[in-house]
This record gives structure tokens, sequence and C-alpha cells, in this order.
């Protein structure tokens, strides 16, 4: 296969597809489980919120997560389905039914690679486990499945493998999931780097116009305080958020962009704001840039401020007569 040809644009899906049997062997693509009629109901705008598995699967730190983040007007939940180093699927289905029974959308975070790629090629073992925890997440109710990690090791492991073969492993890979992942009528998602929609080739792996071709949703992690090389970047989180939505959009024609946003205080300081002031610019920056919506990342599951904000925020909103439509168009802040 020449290299070139990955470039046209009709052709990248089938290429990439060809891909996935090329670099992962052949795919389940003839799946006896019974198709599954679950339908999507996306939301229009995405509002939500991370947890963990633990939050996923203790029924009280779950309802009580749920029900304020549901008072301030959220719509999504993305839950960890494993502990990142293994295959166990740790969420009960009731939790599952219990969260779409509260209206929210349910997608289910898989780690594919901790850290980064490390080891190449992929054990067949490794990509079967990821896959098989998708399909558990399907049947129980999540209706978009989300690959965090889906890139090589960001400090130089792996240099033998060239750029263009990276892109064809997380490529390939995502095209084999979404393959396997298609009778159960779900979303398949990746989550990228914040700088890799400002970036043109990146050295571990992924690159917006590759991704587009096999992700229903791209979601760049554009938290200010982890654009270390950037002075501006990691001070104006309006500035940084947006820029990335911006150029993410701009840069893909078929994915949707869903933007993780900072809710964490990791060196909020250096933009001079209050955290709710903070978490404020950033929903104000997914708004203007014209993304599909946000989801909130906090470690620790410290949501009270974050969730307090944004309550305070659509309440501004609706205040001033703004259209209420799911995705506004607002003046920048």
């Amino acid at each position: 296969m020449k290299k070139g040809l990955l470039f046209l644009g009709g052709c990248i899906a089938i290429i990439v597809t060809m891909i996935s049997f090329e670099m992962f062997g052949k795919t389940d693509t003839q799946i006896t489980v019974e198709e599954v009629n679950q339908p999507i109901n996306a939301p229009q705008f995405y509002k939500g919120i991370y947890l963990n598995s633990q939050s996923g699967r203790d029924i009280t730190i779950l309802k009580n997560l749920i029900t304020r983040a549901k008072d301030a007007g959220f719509n999504v939940v993305v839950i960890d389905v494993h502990n990142e180093s293994s295959n166990k699927f740790l969420i009960p289905k009731e939790n599952i039914d219990y969260v779409t029974a509260q209206g929210f959308y349910p997608i289910a975070r898989i780690v594919m690679f901790p850290d980064g790629l490390k080891v190449y090629p992929i054990p067949e073992e490794l990509i079967k486990g990821r896959l098989e925890l998708a399909k558990k997440a399907c049947e129980i109710g999540f209706r978009e499945i989300q690959f965090d990690y889906i890139r090589f090791n960001d400090y130089g492991i792996l240099k033998h493998v060239p750029l263009e073969e990276r892109y064809k492993t997380v490529e390939g890979f995502l095209a084999r999931a979404k393959s396997e992942l298609l009778p159960y009528k779900v979303k398949v998602a990746c989550d990228v780097f914040g700088r890799i929609p400002l970036n043109a080739s990146d050295s571990i792996g992924q690159r917006m116009e590759g991704l587009d071709q096999v992700a229903d949703v791209i979601c760049p992690m554009a938290y200010p305080s982890h654009y270390t090389w950037s002075k501006k970047l990691m001070s104006d989180p309006y500035y940084t958020v947006f820029i990335t939505g911006k150029r993410a959009k701009e840069r893909t024609k078929n994915a949707e962009i869903v933007m993780f946003i900072q809710a964490f205080k990791i060196k909020v300081s250096m933009s001079g704001l209050s955290f709710q002031e903070y978490m404020t610019k950033q929903i104000q920056a997914v708004h203007d840039s014209g993304v599909k919506g946000f989801i909130f990342w906090n470690a620790a599951q410290q949501y009270d401020e974050p969730i307090a904000a944004t309550r305070q925020f659509y309440s501004n909103f609706k205040s001033q007569n703004i259209s209420k439509s799911e995705n506004p168009k607002m003046e920048t802040m």
C-alpha cells in the first residue's frame, strides 16, 4: 500500500478499515451477538462529568453525584468501567439503569494503553480484552464507548516505530472497534491530548484528520494547566479552550468534538481568576467555539464548586433572555 493513498480524502475511511485488518489481524466482523435495538439518544449538547469506577459502582456515591449534576442541568456521565491495568468489568447494570432513568446519557471510558503504548506490536490478547470490556458496556446500557490513552507513549519509547505506522496503529484499532461494536448501535469516541488539534504531526500517533475517519466523537483534553509550553495557554482558560475547540472543529468533517475541560485547581492561580470564574470562562469558550459540548474532569471527584459554577453560568444565561437552545451562541465574556 502506498503511503500517498492515506491522504486521498474520499479513500481514507476505506483505507483505514483495511489497516485495521493489516495491523491487528482478522477482526470479529461476523458477530453472533443479537443486535441491540437500543436508541442512541445522544444529547444535542453534552454537559458531562467524569466518574471513576469507584463512583460508578457505589450506588450511594453515584446517586449523590448524579442528583447534584442533574440539578445543575448536566445530561452526560462518563464512567470508568475497569481499572486501567485490568480487564475486569466493574459497573453493575442496575447502576446504569439508574443513570439512564435520571435522563443521563452514559459513556463508558476504557483506558486502552495505560500511560501510552509501550509494547509493539500490540499483543492481540490486550486488544481482545479491551474490546470485550466495550461489548460488556454496550450490553448493560452504555450508549457511547470512549477509548482513552489510545496513543503511543509520550516519552520517546518505541522510537523505532515510524510516525506513519503509529497513525495507522491508532486509527486501525479504532476502525476495528467501530466494526465490532456496530451491532450495538453505539458511538465510538477517542480522547486526545489538547495539543493535537494545534499541531500537524505528533509522536504519540494521534492526528485529527485520521481520527475523523474512524471515530464518531473526538474529545480533546483542553486543560489549561497541561499546556506547559505556553504561558498564554496556561494562564488564559477562555483562549485555551476556545482555540483548541475551534481548531479541532476546523480539522474534522465527520466526527463531533466534545471537550474535556479542567474542573480541578492545578495552576488556576496563573489566570488571576477565582475557580468559579475559571470554570465560567471555559464553559463560555466551549459554546463560542461551536463544538458539541463539554465534560468536566476531576480525578478526585470533587465537583461541588464546578457544579455550582455551572448552575450559576446557565442561570445567568437564562436571566439575560438569550436563546435557550441546547447549543446557544453566546458573546465572549
